[in-house]
């Protein structure tokens, strides 16, 4: 029996005129705006708070090819994880791409899966750390699309976490390792290496929320198979909004870092696992900007995992692990 696999990231505009529809789908969601109101006011904040923040978005995605390249990233995992899978013999697997806020949205996917017969499905989260605003919000929708039963008993496996997976750990720090040997600095000054991870309201922590307590325990496998001389350092960027998240930001991290004397910085996107806005213009130009300007003398941005091998292969092996179970 064919197994349909549906790998699922947040999504994001395929082009500038997506900015606002994307923004409204993304803000429509009551797990990211968690504020209680009835679903008529939900929607004219959704749509009034898109179009506010549309500027500033596109002008965003203008300076990264007007686009977010998360999608076709993703596509490409898709197809990259389809061929790993089906190698290994256990079953017949296709692998389906689907974004929660933009196309090509999980409502049309699974409509094509059901459609297509299948009768298993697994559903991969593309976010390694759980948080109520993110897998909590793809796992509610996943269970409102269900309603009807199509998926039932072991026929629905929904993997919504794995950030301290060795398979997984092992490829975020092959790719950390590389970037530290190309960026070896000539004179052996010291490189710094921060990881910063996708930041979430600190309120949803007080409430029990697992996010930070799996990003530590990630950020501690990862240095327990680093050198002890990488100086490593956590932050979280992204915030949106006027409440508290989750600190030290990474703004302040590099801030930090340049007051120490840090000459040379390494910055990894923590959790991201495609390359998108927060990756290539926040880390990659905002942060850099701010670092040179503090008086750091290198910053580099460490790529997402995107097609990574070790990342393909640890998404099969995670797949096989619970698909077998």
């Amino acid at each position: 029996m064919a197994t349909a696999l549906m790998i699922s990231n947040i999504g994001g505009p395929d082009s500038l005129d997506a900015v606002r529809p994307y923004l409204s789908n993304f803000f429509r969601d009551p797990d990211i705006i968690d504020i209680p109101m009835p679903s008529i006011i939900r929607e004219r904040f959704a749509r009034w708070l898109a179009k506010k923040r549309e500027p500033e978005s596109k002008a965003i995605y203008e300076k990264i090819g007007g686009k977010t390249p998360l999608t076709a990233i993703t596509q490409k995992q898709a197809a990259l994880l389809e061929e790993s899978l089906n190698a290994t013999g256990v079953d017949e697997f296709r692998v389906f791409p689907a974004m929660r806020y933009w196309h090509p949205l999980i409502d049309d996917v699974w409509r094509e899966i059901v459609a297509n017969g299948f009768k298993r499905l697994v559903v991969v989260t593309l976010f390694p750390f759980y948080s109520k605003s993110t897998t909590g919000s793809l796992v509610k929708h996943i269970e409102y699309l269900n309603r009807s039963k199509d998926f039932d008993g072991e026929n629905l496996i929904i993997i919504d976490r794995y950030g301290d997976h060795p398979a997984f750990v092992k490829a975020m720090v092959e790719q950390i390792k590389r970037a530290l040997r190309e960026d070896t600095v000539s004179n052996e000054e010291p490189v710094e290496l921060l990881l910063s991870a996708h930041s979430i309201p600190l309120r949803l922590i007080k409430k029990g929320d697992p996010y930070r307590d799996e990003v530590e325990r990630s950020v501690e496998a990862i240095k327990s198979l680093l050198p002890n001389s990488v100086g490593l350092h956590l932050s979280y960027q992204s915030k949106l909004g006027p409440v508290k998240w989750l600190e030290p930001a990474t703004s302040a991290k590099i801030d930090e870092l340049a007051e120490k004397g840090v000459k040379h910085l390494l910055v990894y996107p923590l959790g991201f696992v495609a390359d998108n806005s927060e990756t290539v213009y926040e880390i990659g130009m905002f942060f850099k900007d701010r670092a040179l300007n503090k008086g750091i003398k290198t910053f580099r941005r460490i790529g997402a995992l995107n097609t990574d091998a070790l990342f393909i292969d640890a998404l099969k092996q995670i797949v096989i692990e619970k698909w077998s179970n």
